[in-house]
């Protein structure tokens, strides 16, 4: 079972991507509005994955991303944004994100294929960092 937890502020992109994540096999979700209230449910229920609204109302997605890699620096997070650009999509690789989405033209597979290379990606770095 693969543990979701998607942070973003806007319900209909939050229900969107809520809908794709309950297509992928063995998913369990959970949404938070808020960059705060993320951080607090990734603490209690440890997400095998994250997608993390850039553009949030309480923080800039980037401020959220340094939280849970705090709280574990291996968790996939992939960082998503309704306004991409280049620039976003470097500094939230810089600053540990696995991958940069924009949520226009977005596809269930993309999702898909995001959420599963992000996994595998930290799983390799972490056993690499501890072996």
């Amino acid at each position: 079972m693969t543990k979701i937890l998607i942070i973003d502020d806007s319900p209909e992109d939050t229900e969107m991507l809520r809908r794709f994540c309950e297509q992928l096999r063995s998913s369990s979700i959970e949404t938070a509005l808020s960059g705060s209230e993320g951080v607090a449910r990734f603490e209690k229920w440890r997400a095998d994955c994250v997608l993390l609204d850039y553009h949030l109302a309480d923080n800039n997605g980037l401020s959220v991303l340094a939280a849970l890699k705090a709280r574990d620096p291996y968790v996939p997070v992939i960082v998503l944004s309704g306004r991409g650009s280049e620039e976003l999509a470097a500094a939230a690789m810089k600053a540990g994100a696995t991958r940069y989405l924009t949520k226009r033209g977005l596809s269930l597979d993309m999702l898909r294929t995001a959420i599963e290379a992000s996994i595998r990606w930290m799983q390799h770095a972490a056993m690499t960092q501890q072996g």
